[in-house]
């Protein structure tokens, strides 16, 4: 029911939108083809049906094993409490070396991840406080400042789309994915997701698969860059999509998407801080 909702409210937008376009001057020939651009790009992107096999959360996590959550209380802008479950419970099944969380806002994912697998070193990137996204004003990941962490969390400030993240390209176990949601800005976060676990045996998680247009394209988008035998989940009762490497296989990037297809070219050097 709730995913009817959601694709009515994007139709009706888009007709809205589409009849503004068209309505300035039907007879105008590049009115007439802003217009049917526009209808294609509404219907490639908020009409689009999610197509990744479901699978429950029962058959991913360990439910016989504890796991602690603080800071519960829910913005409109974070997990449900259930996802938030699910992502703590996979990662301490899982116990990752190395995570890094793409999109940190107050912190409180990042806190439950060092929590449930307290040796993980955890990478988390934010633009800096006082942008317009910053999390009620604060700086990013604010949740886990005033916590002793023994360095486990590094805080990174930068916008995803231009931060060089090539330090850490081929280093991770496990990546979060959770910042800008149109699809440019998830598309472009859900490649360095895959640079970021290419050549290992690692898992990626992304936020608001099926809820947000942009972030469900660009999620089913990058499947078909995937050479090495993964696996691409959605599970049930949340809005979190994952890609899982198969035991034995490392992942692999087909040429257009590979590393090593990429361009030479200066970026923002890193802006670090350690909790």
């Amino acid at each position: 029911m709730a995913n009817n909702i959601i694709t009515f409210s994007a139709l009706i937008r888009g007709i809205i939108y589409n009849n503004a376009t068209a309505i300035k001057s039907f007879f105008h020939r590049p009115t007439r083809q802003s217009y049917l651009e526009s209808v294609r790009t509404y219907q490639d992107i908020y009409l689009r049906e999610p197509h990744l096999r479901r699978v429950s959360a029962a058959e991913l996590i360990d439910e016989s094993e504890a796991i602690e959550l603080t800071r519960c209380i829910r913005n409109e802008w974070q997990t449900t409490l259930v996802e938030l479950a699910v992502i703590v419970g996979f990662v301490k099944k899982r116990a990752p070396k190395s995570v890094f969380e793409i999109g940190t806002f107050d912190g409180r994912t990042t806190l439950a991840m060092h929590l449930n697998s307290p040796d993980s070193q955890i990478h988390t990137i934010d633009l800096p406080g006082g942008t317009e996204n910053s999390p009620g004003g604060n700086e990013p990941g604010y949740l886990f400042h005033d916590r002793q962490l023994d360095g486990k969390i590094k805080q990174l400030y930068g916008n995803t789309l231009t931060f060089d993240f090539s330090p850490w390209w081929g280093t991770q176990d496990f990546v979060f994915v959770d910042a800008g949601h149109s699809y440019e800005n998830a598309l472009a976060d859900s490649k360095t997701a895959l640079y970021l676990i290419e050549g290992r045996e690692g898992a990626i998680l992304w936020h608001d698969y099926a809820v947000m247009p942009g972030v469900t394209k660009a999620v089913e988008e990058v499947m078909g860059h995937v050479e090495s035998p993964v696996e691409f989940l959605w599970i049930e009762g949340t809005s979190l999509a994952l890609l899982i490497c198969n035991s034995g296989s490392p992942l692999r990037l087909d040429s257009e998407y590979s590393r090593t297809s990429l361009p030479e070219e200066a970026l923002p050097a890193a802006v670090e801080k350690t909790v």
